[in-house]
């Protein structure tokens, strides 16, 4: 005999105090909340009511997680200021500006968590905080030594990390048959300079051998975690891209092929890595999916061992791919330090890739970018069995929907940071300019889906922004065959005040989570617009 269903008693729903029904919403995460509130109108009005539950629902809706501590902000407080820092954020209205002044023009630099560092002080690393008006984030600036020989380095401001490479060194053998490059990272603290508390004693530095007769070498650093990663390319070489456990020195990966172009972390565990030619040497620029949860220190080929490939669409014979670059910020194990007061931060998960990809076409360069979403490659990796190696998937079963391919707008090659979360922020700048300096347009794409579908299911408009949400269709002769995507996103505008005639031109553009950051034909200084 089947048991009798129990009705929901909305009366004794209606018995509880609002505390209580507040306390039960404020541990339920926002899926379930949006569930609870269709159950019926007693249910509607509790979590439209209770500031918890209005909270939950617009860090989802905002793409961002609840901050380090609750000990300065009530649920209501935080969600006043997460409301107003999105406002201001779809307006594209600053509180206030900042600049910074570049030390020199020949600079190594690097923004990350809301922290931008340069080199060109003797001895010295200059860094600057980025401050946050709605974050409780003050602006500050400090110095750390920095060794003369520094090549390059790479920071985590939430993990107090800095990793410093060392001018590449090249070794000969004693019979000058077989030489190498010798690199060396150091591993020290941002705060202070020094060795980092976290690294263990008999690992204060990682040497590496690359098998390389030239040691002006590109690096390409990333952190994410306890990994660190970097890609070596130099010209006429075979690129190597190595992977450690900062901590404890340990090689997990290290990969050496002709193919290796560009790499990011897709999850704590998994390497996103772009290739331009397949197995056949044809340039065709693909996407490898690489495992990190099973240490090796063999190196062996891009090809030898991976979990996927995504592929991509494919270029007809009378044009030659020349780059492929993957720009992704913040690193998927992204988190606030745990010593900040701040109520809320960018959701781990929520990630854009853009791939850009250059071309030769008729002796001139073309270039396209692919915009994508990290959930979107995940769906497909995670849905593979367990153990899956060397599985494809190719363009048509992941590409057309979930992407963007844009013929690229304009962005630096120098001034990378121009991607943050779901976000993609370009200056435009008039082909002629009028009556003294030209009037510049400022632009930030969205891609944050769920902030995409409430205003749109609500009917929200701004005069500085616009949706896009039909399907882009590329018919260009580049590839073989006509290509259409469809991954909807915002776009908001704002002219940027003019200037005299005086001042520098702007001419890119980066983004953080509170800022962005506009950079001057000069390279004389960078202006900070803080949100």
């Amino acid at each position: 005999m089947p048991r009798p269903v129990r009705r929901l008693n909305q009366q004794s729903l209606s018995s509880l105090s609002s505390e209580v029904i507040n306390r039960v919403l404020s541990k339920l995460d926002w899926r379930s909340i949006l569930k609870c509130r269709l159950i019926c109108r007693f249910l509607r009005s509790a979590v439209d009511q209770c500031p918890a539950a209005q909270y939950a629902i617009e860090l989802a809706v905002s793409g961002m997680e609840d901050g380090t501590t609750r000990s300065h902000f009530t649920a209501a407080s935080r969600l006043a200021l997460l409301k107003e820092r999105n406002a201001c954020w779809d307006a594209l209205k600053w509180g206030e500006t900042r600049d910074i002044p570049l030390l020199q023009k020949d600079i190594i630099w690097n923004l990350c968590g809301g922290v931008f560092a340069q080199s060109g002080l003797p001895g010295a690393l200059r860094l600057h905080q980025l401050p946050s008006q709605y974050r409780n984030i003050q602006a500050s600036s400090w110095r750390i030594p920095l060794p003369n020989n520094t090549y390059d380095f790479i920071m985590d401001p939430a993990q107090d990390l800095l990793a410093l490479v060392e001018t590449p060194v090249l070794i000969a053998t004693h019979n000058n048959t077989k030489s190498h490059v010798r690199i060396r990272i150091h591993l020290r603290s941002i705060g202070t300079g020094l060795v980092h508390p976290s690294v263990i004693n008999s690992v204060r530095v990682i040497d590496h051998s690359l098998d390389m007769q030239c040691s002006w070498v590109d690096l390409s650093l990333q952190v994410s975690g306890n990994n660190l990663g970097v890609l070596f390319v130099a010209q006429f070489e075979t690129p190597e891209l190595a992977m450690w456990n900062w901590k404890t020195g340990e090689l997990i990966l290290t990969r050496s092929s002709c193919d290796i172009s560009t790499f990011a972390f897709l999850t704590s565990h998994l390497l996103l890595v772009g290739s331009l030619m397949n197995e056949s040497k044809v340039m065709q620029p693909r996407l490898f999916v690489l495992d990190l949860s099973i240490p090796s220190k063999i190196k062996v080929t891009l090809t030898a061992d991976y979990t996927c490939i995504f592929g991509l669409p494919t270029f007809s014979l009378v044009v030659k791919p020349t780059k492929i670059v993957i720009r992704s910020d913040p690193s998927p194990e992204w988190k606030p330090n745990p010593r900040t007061q701040i109520p809320f931060s960018i959701a781990r998960g929520q990630r854009l890739f853009l791939i850009t990809i250059c071309v030769e076409e008729k002796k001139k360069e073309v270039s396209y970018d692919l915009f994508a979403p990290a959930d979107i490659l995940l769906s497909y990796v995670t849905a593979l069995p367990p153990q899956t190696r060397q599985h494809i998937i190719n363009w048509d079963m992941w590409g057309p929907t979930g992407t963007r391919l844009l013929k690229s707008p304009p962005h630096s090659i120098v001034w990378t940071a121009y991607v943050f979360g779901s976000r993609f922020v370009l200056l435009v700048t008039p082909p002629k300019a009028t009556a003294g300096q030209p009037l510049q347009t400022l632009q930030v794409w969205n891609f944050n889906q769920l902030a995409i579908k409430r205003a749109t299911a609500l009917g929200l408009e701004n005069e500085n922004m616009h949706y896009v949400n039909d399907t882009t269709v590329i018919k260009d002769k580049v590839f073989v065959k006509t290509i259409r995507t469809n991954l909807p996103y915002s776009v908001t505008t704002r002219t940027l005040p003019p200037r005299s005639p005086e001042e520098s031109t702007f001419t890119d553009a980066m983004c953080s989570e509170d800022a962005i950051v506009l950079a001057t034909s000069d390279r004389c200084y960078l202006r900070i617009l803080i949100f």
